[in-house]
C-alpha cells in the first residue's frame, strides 16, 4: 500500500531524474556522474525540509548557478 509520503518522494524521485537529464543537456561537456553528485548534495541540503514541492527548482538554480561559475 503506498503512502502519500511514498508517492511525494516517488514523484520527487522522477522530478530528480528529469532534472538530471536536462543539466546533462545543457552541459554536455560535465560528466554525468558529476552532475549526479551536484544534484545529490543539494538535494541533501533540503532533506529535513518540511515542504518538498519547491525543493527541485531550488536544487536545479544552484547547480546551475555552480556550473556557471
Amino acid at each position: 500500500m503506498s503512502t502519500l509520503d511514498t508517492m511525494a518522494s516517488e514523484a520527487l524521485d522522477t522530478h530528480f531524474a528529469q532534472l538530471e537529464d536536462r543539466l546533462g543537456h545543457d552541459y554536455a561537456h560535465v560528466a554525468r556522474p558529476r552532475l549526479h553528485d551536484l544534484v545529490d548534495g543539494e538535494r541533501a541540503r533540503f532533506a529535513g525540509a518540511r515542504i518538498h514541492a519547491f525543493v527541485p527548482i531550488l536544487v536545479e538554480r544552484a547547480v546551475r548557478a555552480a556550473l556557471t561559475r
